[in-house]
């Protein structure tokens, strides 16, 4: 890998990009995916990689001359496992950025423009908080339905549409909406935690939409991963947790009970429903009901958003 050219900014102010990896026992993916963004006409002021504690060797990339020991990567190891939600948050508060572009480790960013066309996007909408990329699974060349930030999964892929959620494999938000909105909640460790931003970045008043201008190769690596049943327990969760602290109760006991034969049906196991239950009902003992406000209802509603499921 090559050092990092100066960018062009001519006479203008331009916006500072910081791109932020949360990697685990990935070190090849790492290695591709770091690959994949100095490729970009606009490279990023810098890359910060959060390694979640990872046993695999990854830190030889980034020490003693490894391939990825670079003068604007940023490089940090962690004592243990925070988690994706935690080891973003590391990133952010690390990030000097006023762009923060997050991709997984075991994705592969196009095209060249991608960051480019993201600066553009952001300072063209004022209120436009969240960008969320096209994700497309590196393998197949197809779109998972999980991957596709609306409920209306016929849409146009190739067209940007204001929506109310977004993807974690591939994002770009705006620094400013943290220091208002605060940062992704830690004790989720795993699953939900872009919905649970979402919500509160609607809630004051900011936008998301799809951006299909770039594009996110998901390799969707086993490695790192939580076992299948242990993630729909965070997942449903998580999920009842959203709902419980953002919407109104009538949304909670609905969904709670759509999520339940979800869990079951995904899963192949009530037993892992059940479980998800319990962990939600020891788990709430500890949250505070913050409602959003008719208004962002209103407009979650109004683009088709999750309310209900």
């Amino acid at each position: 890998m090559n050092p990092l050219p100066p960018r062009a900014r001519g006479n203008a102010v331009m916006p500072k990009i910081s791109v932020i990896i949360i990697c685990y026992n990935r070190g090849g993916e790492l290695r591709d995916c770091i690959q994949s963004i100095l490729k970009q006409t606009l490279l990023p002021d810098e890359i910060i990689v959060v390694d979640n504690a990872s046993t695999d060797g990854t830190e030889a990339l980034f020490i003693n001359g490894g391939e990825c020991a670079l003068p604007y990567v940023r490089y940090e190891r962690l004592a243990r496992n925070l988690g994706v939600a935690g080891g973003r948050n590391h990133g952010i508060r690390m990030a000097k950025g006023d762009i923060l572009i997050f991709i997984d480790d075991d994705a592969l960013l196009e095209p060249a423009d991608a960051f480019a066309k993201t600066v553009e996007r952001f300072e063209g909408d004022s209120r436009l908080g969240i960008l969320a990329y096209k994700i497309i699974n590196y393998y197949d060349k197809t779109i998972k339905r999980e991957e596709f930030p609306h409920r209306d999964k016929t849409l146009d892929a190739d067209r940007e549409f204001e929506t109310t959620y977004f993807v974690g494999a591939g994002h770009a938000i705006r620094k400013k909406l943290f220091d208002g909105c605060g940062v992704y909640p830690e004790d989720y460790f795993y699953g939900m935690e872009e919905m649970d931003l979402s919500f509160r970045a609607l809630a004051a008043g900011w936008r998301i939409f799809f951006f299909p201008s770039a594009v996110v190769w998901h390799k969707k690596s086993p490695k790192g991963r939580v076992a299948d049943s242990e993630k729909w327990i965070f997942v449903y969760r998580n999920r009842l947790a959203i709902s419980y602290k953002y919407l109104r109760m009538r949304h909670f006991y609905v969904l709670g009970f759509i999520w339940f034969f979800k869990v079951w049906k995904e899963s192949g196991s009530p037993a892992t429903a059940i479980k998800g239950l319990f962990a939600f009902s020891g788990y709430r003992k500890g949250l505070s009901r913050s409602y959003v406000g008719d208004a962002a209802v209103r407009t979650i509603h109004g683009l088709c958003g999750r309310i209900w499921w």
